[in-house]
């Protein structure tokens, strides 16, 4: 049994990492495309025409393993990381902590969809100079 906690605690750490990689991925794409707009020369513009893509596709793939993780680790919660002096007054604690996050997630999703329009826009600039 102890190397299936070693996984779940894995499992823990990936959903944890995952969480900080798309909020600096989208971060760093809202400061990106933010600079591109205001100042940048045409070999940055360039740049961020071919980094975006994979910038959505870390954030995407980031995102799958965020809910998989997500997935084990709700089946685990009781098991592995369960406070027992809390009792049930944690579930209300979890219960908060997800709605929030679903927020900030919802903030994420409007943020990518800007940013995509944004990128629509860069691209069709750099093809009429």
């Amino acid at each position: 049994m102890e190397i299936v906690g070693i996984f779940v605690m894995l499992n823990n750490y990936y959903h944890d990492f995952a969480t900080a990689v798309i909020i600096v991925c989208t971060y760093a794409t809202v400061l990106m495309v933010r600079f591109a707009e205001r100042e940048a020369s045409g070999l940055f513009r360039k740049n961020l025409i071919k980094i975006y893509p994979r910038m959505l596709h870390v954030t995407g793939g980031s995102l799958v393993l965020l809910f998989m993780a997500g997935i084990v680790r709700s089946f685990t919660y009781k098991w592995f990381e369960w406070v027992e002096v809390m009792g049930m007054s944690q579930i209300v604690v979890v219960i908060f902590k997800h709605v929030l996050i679903f927020a900030v997630f919802g903030y994420g999703i409007y943020l990518w969809v800007g940013l995509h329009k944004r990128m629509k826009a860069i691209r069709a600039e750099g093809k009429e100079s």
